[in-house]
């Protein structure tokens, strides 16, 4: 299953997102990836396939609700996760972080890239107080921030 995204803005996912702040050059990039991919599939005789163990869940997961970037350097990014944007009354905004910020460290781990920031999110625990430390401007910066969103730092 793949997912394709064009990037956020200030309203994404809010009722003021309305159809003037579709990305069309983005969607246009995408739909053209889309189609070389099927191409390449449909001309492949074999078929991309990975089994994946079944998953299992606690029933209790840690969210920061925060927008991290979408540009190819997402991915390749070493130096930290640069954030778009921060949903408002969510953890990460309670925290204080905005959008321009770069987490560097969370719960005790260095994030390089959305790889490790998910990593560390998946070792929370709910309602547990984890430090971060994010760049913003400067390095160093450090807030704190729980799972139900108070603002602790």
């Amino acid at each position: 299953m793949l997912f394709f995204f064009t990037g956020s803005h200030e309203d994404y996912h809010k009722p003021s997102d309305t159809a003037d702040k579709i990305n069309y050059e983005g969607r246009q990039r995408i739909v053209a990836l889309v189609a070389r991919m099927v191409q390449e599939v449909d001309q492949n005789d074999k078929r991309p396939y990975t089994p994946l163990p079944r998953a299992t869940s606690t029933g209790a997961s840690v969210r920061l609700s925060c927008l991290p970037g979408h540009d190819s350097e997402l991915w390749r990014n070493t130096d930290g996760l640069l954030l778009d944007g921060v949903r408002d009354d969510s953890p990460a905004a309670k925290a204080g972080l905005k959008a321009g910020d770069k987490i560097v460290k969370l719960a005790g781990r260095e994030v390089r890239n959305v790889y490790d920031y998910t990593y560390a999110l998946g070792e929370m625990k709910p309602a547990r107080v984890t430090r971060l430390e994010i760049m913003r401007g400067r390095p160093g910066v450090e807030a704190e921030a729980d799972a139900r969103g108070a603002k602790i730092g």
